[in-house]
């Protein structure tokens, strides 16, 4: 599970980054729009989003296995 959460973090991190890369392509924090670099932001947005998703589906993945092994347990136990 440390593995998931530790791939979440990196797409924190990686997302984080990405958006300050789209303010950079703005006029708020660079010297004019740069829709190149948004379009690089966005994509890179769309990736860490994706890791995210997969280290929930990981985690969910994990907790379900655990359940269905503590259901069979109890189940085993009463016969």
């Amino acid at each position: 599970m440390i593995g998931w959460r530790a791939l979440q973090v990196i797409a924190g991190i990686a997302f984080i980054a990405c958006i300050d890369l789209a303010l950079r392509a703005t006029p708020l924090r660079g010297d004019d729009w740069n829709a190149g670099r948004l379009l690089y932001a966005g994509s890179g947005m769309v990736t860490a989003l994706t890791l995210f998703a997969l280290a929930a589906i990981g985690i969910g993945q994990r907790r379900l296995s655990e359940r269905i092994a503590e259901i069979a347990r109890r189940l085993s136990g009463e016969r």
